[in-house]
């Protein structure tokens, strides 16, 4: 048994204003949906969106009210009351019912109710909360809140860089619309990009500041400030200079202040971002085109730092390249061979020397072996690469084939002494000889493992009033 005691009509001007009051028991299994433009709102929605119609969204001035309408479904197959519904909350005058559901909403029927949006006489956001007390088991108390803005003509800034909009509060620099400004080199001519400023508004928007933020402040600059003043439909620009004095990457924010009169875009702010690198020489060294690392200890003949087998007294050159893959200017301050048969390896190139960045320089090593057998040296390059100061690597050659030693005149013949090759082996020498330098004849051969000193005697030749010997070897 229940009592219906309508409170129709009430003053709207009533905060909470009650428009309807039912007395009544709770019956058990009622059930309440609420929803709008067809999406079920949750009770205690704080949340208005437009998705739903509990935003009443943005009304220019001069527009009409805006009216939502609003379906309450009874669930259950009992019929469900009403008892009442209020409107709160923080602007509850600028909304107002004007099609109040029935008070008894049938099992599985459901209502409507159309709440309208009343704009103020001044801009700004304005909210309320729908309040519905009804018999249902569930969710007896319904609430859920509204929103509705009125936008009067004001300013509305709109930042753009390379043509691309800047989004208010944007984080992620992008190449795209200028905000990464990429890597620069320390010294470097800074970079500067430029960047627009529109007035997408109905009134002149007034630029109150431009600022740099942030720890990083001091790697970037404004170059060029915008105009105070910019008309609806007008554009400005400025511009920002990067320009590093340390390494890393660099993230600053820029504040536009204005009298947009958005809350969010007052303060229009985003995300520049640049990293700064130090210009560095770095040597290269290589050899018949390969590569030689620093500190390589072994040489080998594919990279030229295995001389071939000379003779003694013999120089054999080598044409090595030193080539600067950095970015700044490299200076070989110093050239030396070390080691235990250094003095045999030289040098043409005199230091200094200056490489540009992607420069080469030819470095001739010359090999002279003065003894025979394998012959080791330290090639150590100085320069102000930081990461390789000394550039050191090792050097190998083979000292002498053979090398004529004397010619001697014992009694009526000639003695020959000349040294083997210095690899083991099975050769043979020939001994020819010449009275004229144009005639040569084999005068004898001598059999040898290699690697010692041998004697030839030429029996009759010092008869003669002149002659010439030369050695000649064959590997077997």
């Amino acid at each position: 048994m229940f009592i219906l005691r309508s409170l129709f009509p009430l003053h709207q001007s009533l905060v909470p204003v009650a428009l309807a009051l039912l007395m009544i028991t709770p019956a058990a299994g009622q059930l309440i949906q609420i929803s709008g433009n067809g999406r079920t709102i949750s009770n205690g929605d704080t949340t208005p969106s437009s998705m739903d119609h509990t935003d009443f969204g943005q009304v220019l001035a001069g527009s009409g009210p805006v009216d939502r309408n609003f379906l309450i479904r009874n669930l259950s197959q009992v019929p469900l009351q009403i008892l009442f519904f209020q409107r709160t909350g923080t602007h509850p005058g600028n909304f107002t019912i004007t099609d109040p559901p029935e008070p008894v909403i049938p099992g599985n029927g459901e209502a409507s109710i159309t709440v309208r949006f009343i704009p103020p006489a001044t801009g700004g956001l304005r909210s309320a909360t729908i309040r519905l007390v009804t018999t249902s088991s569930i969710d007896g108390d319904f609430q859920f809140d509204i929103a509705g803005e009125l936008i009067l003509p004001a300013p509305n800034i709109i930042v753009l860089g390379n043509d691309v909009v800047i989004p208010d509060g944007a984080f992620s620099p992008l190449e795209t619309n200028n905000t990464d400004f990429g890597t620069l080199h320390l010294g470097d001519t800074p970079r500067t990009r430029t960047f627009s400023l529109q007035n997408d508004g109905d009134q002149t928007l007034r630029i109150g500041g431009l600022s740099v933020t942030g720890i990083n402040s001091d790697q970037f600059a404004i170059s060029r400030e915008p105009a105070t003043f910019v008309p609806p439909g007008g554009e400005t620009s400025f511009d920002i200079r990067f320009n590093p004095d340390r390494e890393g990457a660099h993230r600053v924010t820029i504040l536009i202040n204005s009298n947009d009169p958005s809350p969010t875009e007052r303060t229009y702010s985003f995300t520049l971002r640049g990293t700064g690198v130090s210009q560095y020489p770095r040597i290269v060294l290589t050899g018949n085109g390969l590569e030689i690392l620093p500190g390589e200890d072994s040489p080998r003949p594919e990279n030229h730092t295995q001389f071939p087998e000379a003779d003694l007294q013999a120089i054999s050159t080598r044409i090595f390249m030193i080539e600067n893959t950095g970015d700044a200017t490299l200076t070989i301050s110093g050239i030396q061979i070390l080691g235990p048969h250094g003095a045999e390896f030289s040098t043409s190139n005199t230091p200094p020397v200056q490489i540009d960045p992607a420069g080469t320089f030819p470095l001739h090593i010359n090999f002279r072996p003065t003894e025979q057998g394998v012959r080791i040296a330290d090639l150590q390059i100085t320069s102000n690469d930081p990461s390789t100061p000394v550039f050191e690597v090792s050097l190998k050659g083979l000292g002498g084939r053979f090398k004529l030693l004397g010619v001697e005149r014992a009694a009526e013949d000639t003695i020959i002494t000349f040294t083997t090759r210095a690899t083991p082996g099975a050769y043979i020498y020939r001994i020819l000889y010449s009275p004229d330098l144009e005639t040569w004849d084999s005068v004898g051969s001598i059999f040898s493992g290699g690697r010692e000193t041998l004697q030839f005697r030429h029996r009759g030749s010092n008869r003669a009033p002149r002659g010439f010997w030369r050695i000649e070897e064959e590997s077997l």
